[in-house]
């Protein structure tokens, strides 16, 4: 078997980028995806007005530097919104003031830090009962964390707040102004026919010989696995048995975050603006395209099986979007035609992301490693990113390198 050869299952960030490191690298490398498109969680579409909406992933942040690099690299240019990803105005809840938000968010850094290691061992909901901040402020927080992280905040490690304690104040929110899956779109151009799409991976043997991966189009053999899947995917078979059982506990660890995005057609020139529904667990948003003027759809992201279910999420978006039309009266929104994206039901997903559960701290460590001719990618496996197109993009770095110690690690990592 030829040394340097690799199969990667999965055609999203983490697997596109160990990818092309691999075949700079010289090396000779198949892509198996098992959808149509290549992107996997990032997938950028178009309403019938013609707004551009992200299905999934969507922001970027400035401290994000293989992200950024990326974009660089691949002439992908960024789109400044306007508003702020990180600032939210609640409703909803109990009145609260821009100055006790703020005093809020500097209470919540001290407590994270005080918190040190039991960060993992306590809930999100028992770490904002110590927060010595106005109950408005800790009614915000909890639905800020509960709708970013996917679960009810007493099923979330208080690790969770560190996504609100180490949040900028004040920041313009780029985009990736061509859709969130380009940078994915231009990898899969530059490796070319090396991407087999519409293959699904239907069994796989890793032997002291090789690896051997049977897809629903034929079989494919080299020397090297990636596996780049998202975690809900990469714990079953065909692919769990293949993990020692460290690791497959250590991946088995995580819970499993629910979210849905809604969209609905937007008219009139409303400013860009964010509010967040403490009652809901939803935050809405108008947001520029740069200089081309504000995209002509509201956005809005859900959290939690619980608020999934509240909004009715199961039957379209007619109850959130009567929900939004409610917090937001000033907007001329098109409720009859609005639509939603799950991804608890995509049988390639099973889910947004991951989230630590209080008092089961995993040992992500075990993620990061090479295991024989089998390693993980995936944006789960990150220590820092996780959840984030940076954190799959630094997983794609890392596995490359595994695989070929000639080829960089992820720069250190910035929050």
């Amino acid at each position: 078997m030829e040394p340097h050869t690799a199969i990667v299952v999965g055609a999203g960030f983490s697997g596109l980028i160990a990818a092309e490191a691999l075949v700079n690298a010289g090396w000779d490398v198949t892509v198996l995806e098992a959808r149509d498109r290549v992107g996997g969680r990032a997938w950028t579409d178009r309403l019938p007005n013609g707004a551009l909406i992200e299905r999934g992933a969507e922001w970027v942040e400035d401290v994000q530097v293989e992200l950024l690099g990326l974009c660089q690299r691949l002439d992908i240019a960024l789109a400044r919104t306007g508003m702020s990803y990180h600032h939210r105005t609640p409703v909803g809840g109990p009145p609260v003031t821009e100055e006790e938000l703020a005093a809020g968010r500097a209470a919540l850094r001290t407590l994270f830090a005080d918190l040190g290691d039991e960060a993992y061992a306590i809930s999100v909901a028992e770490a904002i009962e110590r927060l010595d901040a106005v109950e408005g402020a800790k009614v915000a927080f909890r639905a800020r964390i509960e709708c970013t992280s996917g679960a009810p905040a007493t099923e979330l490690a208080a690790w969770h707040l560190l996504h609100l304690a180490s949040a900028p104040e004040h920041v313009d929110s780029p985009r990736i102004a061509t859709g969130s899956d380009a940078p994915t779109r231009a990898l899969a151009a530059l490796l070319g026919d090396r991407v087999r799409l519409s293959e699904p991976v239907q069994a796989v043997s890793v032997t002291a010989a090789g690896v051997t991966v049977r897809s629903s189009q034929g079989e494919h053999a080299a020397a090297h696995l990636v596996l780049a899947l998202p975690q809900p995917i990469v714990v079953q078979e065909p692919f769990g048995s293949l993990l020692p059982p460290a690791v497959l506990a250590a991946a088995s660890a995580f819970g499993v975050s629910h979210a849905a995005k809604l969209f609905v057609p937007l008219a009139g020139n409303p400013e860009p603006s964010a509010v967040l529904d403490t009652r809901r667990d939803y935050w809405v948003w108008t947001a520029n395209q740069g200089d081309d003027g504000l995209r002509p759809v509201l956005a809005g992201f859900a959290g939690s099986k619980p608020m999934l279910e509240l909004l009715e999420v199961e039957r379209g978006g007619s109850t959130w979007a009567r929900s939004v039309a409610e917090v937001r009266p000033d907007l001329d929104l098109d409720v009859d035609n609005a639509g939603t994206q799950t991804w608890a039901d995509d049988p390639y997903a099973q889910g947004i992301y991951t989230h630590v559960r209080p008092g089961n701290r995993p040992d992500d460590a075990l993620l990061r490693q090479r295991y024989g001719r089998l390693v993980l990618a995936g944006e789960f496996t990150d220590d820092v990113w996780s959840g984030f197109m940076e954190g799959a993009i630094r997983s794609g770095q890392r596995a490359a390198h595994l695989l070929d110690p000639s080829l960089p690690p992820p720069a250190a990592a910035q929050h």
